[in-house]
């Protein structure tokens, strides 16, 4: 039996595409789309669709995605449809392109709309990145990794729409009496002449702290759930509803420092925290989950973090690749 280069079952039901032959598909598209071709070219299109079924799978694939595409209010679908080939959207947008090629068009059309939403945001700090930022009126905003976010201010109101990921707000006075607001999925945070942290965490749950003045947390589907945090509070809210505030760990805002702060972290949430500055995965094995981390970490290196975890605690960093990394119990130890 032959082995394909289409491999398994997709989102669809149907086949998924090689990611190789998915670029190619993807850059023969926007080729077409884009610009005038020669005849000799255009044969040499047609020879890539011929000369293997898997190249025309993937066209049939790339076809249908685009179709999609058109039918999707959204920037980075234009930008994929009639962007100029230099601009770093369309960089963006081929990107995403062939990931839908490669996992199948329709599933993931369907699927939550945070991923488009990252991918035309109009500021994005990559993984292991953090971006501070001047705002219009003056305030300050630090992305942390792997964060984005919207600017939207107008006459009426200061709006910043945090996509995903988590940010440190310095508001300024505005001589406009503008109220200064960070919308989420799940809700808002209205600033009361403040710094604050407002991170979207992935169990539908947005995290605020304060560390001057006082933030006001309104569920998107419950306003009248509203409530105040004042310095010094932490709180989360969801759709539905605010829960009770608790002390603030004034060290959860380091990271805007460079810094990962601990005072008797478990291994497990430290190695989670630590995770969301490095790309690929970072596993803990649940035999060593509940060891206590203490100490303040760079997270400029996080392979020279996890080698200081070595020399203080019974583990060992088991690597397979840069991008695929575990703690397990060093052995003879545990």
């Amino acid at each position: 039996m032959t082995t394909s280069p289409l491999c398994g079952d997709g989102p669809d039901g149907a086949d998924k595409v090689a990611p190789a032959i998915a670029r190619q598909a993807v850059r023969w598209w926007v080729a077409l789309r884009s610009s005038d071709l020669s005849t000799a070219q255009r044969t040499q299109w047609a020879q890539w669709r011929a000369a293997d079924p898997a190249h025309e799978a993937a066209w049939q694939r790339i076809e249908a995605v685009g179709g999609r595409l058109a039918e999707i209010p959204s920037p980075l679908a234009r930008a994929a449809l009639h962007a100029a080939p230099q601009s770093m959207r369309r960089r963006r947008a081929m990107q995403l392109l062939s990931v839908l090629v490669v996992g199948g068009g329709s599933a993931m059309l369907a699927r939550q709309t945070t991923p488009w939403r990252s991918f035309t945001a109009d500021h994005v700090a990559a993984v292991g990145e953090r971006i501070p930022l001047t705002l219009p009126d003056g305030g300050r905003v630090t992305l942390n990794s792997g964060s984005a976010i919207n600017l939207r201010f107008d006459a009426e109101r200061r709006v910043l729409q945090l996509v995903r990921g988590e940010i440190l707000v310095q508001t300024a006075p505005d001589t406009l009496h503008r109220p200064f607001l960070v919308e989420t999925e799940e809700g808002s945070a209205r600033a009361i002449g403040t710094r604050f942290t407002v991170r979207q965490r992935d169990d539908a749950q947005v995290e605020v702290g304060v560390l001057q003045g006082a933030v006001e947390l309104t569920p998107r589907d419950a306003p009248q759930q509203a409530r105040t945090l004042q310095a010094g509070e932490s709180g989360r809210f969801s759709r539905t509803q605010a829960m009770a505030p608790t002390a603030l760990d004034r060290d959860a805002s380091a990271w805007a420092d460079g810094m990962l702060v601990a005072s008797h972290m478990r291994l497990d949430d430290f190695l989670a925290e630590l995770g969301r500055h490095r790309p690929g995965r970072l596993g803990c094995d649940p035999a060593i989950a509940g060891l206590q981390v203490s100490g303040a970490y760079p997270l400029a290196d996080t392979d020279r973090v996890l080698a200081a975890l070595t020399s203080a605690l019974p583990v060992e960093v088991h690597t397979i690749t840069r991008y695929w990394v575990s703690v397990r119990p060093r052995r003879g130890r545990m």
